[in-house]
């Protein structure tokens, strides 16, 4: 059981590595892996079945942990990158300009954090207009 931002949830970690009857074509996996989450969002009852596939042979406490890493990263990195930055709205789509500024949002979001700034949009709002704010963080 855990509580995240005013939500209680239940997760059930099960692991399936009798794969008879999955198509042969899906070289590799040896694992099916279901989480059933149980718990309230904004104060209603909620349940979600999710599935997943692996190459790995894991415990389901091993899963749960790669799981919720795995989260941990989508909702640090990409989210931030995606909301924050608004990397998936960039016009810039040619050779390997979006790449290059993907690397830099990444670095930007490095420097803020290694400088103490949780929240990255209160560090836009706080450096945005201070040069010298700004060009302190990289000395």
């Amino acid at each position: 059981m855990q509580t995240t931002r005013n939500r209680l949830t239940t997760r059930t970690v099960e692991v399936f590595d009798d794969l008879n009857g999955i198509d042969p074509s899906w070289v590799g996996i040896k694992s099916l892996i279901q989480v059933s989450r149980t718990g309230t969002r904004a104060d209603k009852p909620s349940h979600q079945v999710v599935c997943y596939i692996s190459s790995l042979i894991h415990t389901a406490q091993e899963f749960t942990y790669d799981i919720r890493s795995h989260w941990c990263i989508e909702n640090c990195l990409h989210w931030v990158k995606d909301v924050v930055f608004q990397e998936n709205d960039s016009k810039i789509r040619m050779g390997n300009a979006p790449a290059n500024l993907s690397l830099l949002r990444a670095i930007a979001l490095n420097i803020l954090r290694r400088n103490g700034h949780a929240s990255i949009t209160t560090a836009q709002r706080f450096l945005s207009h201070d040069l010298d704010k700004l060009l302190a963080l990289v000395e």
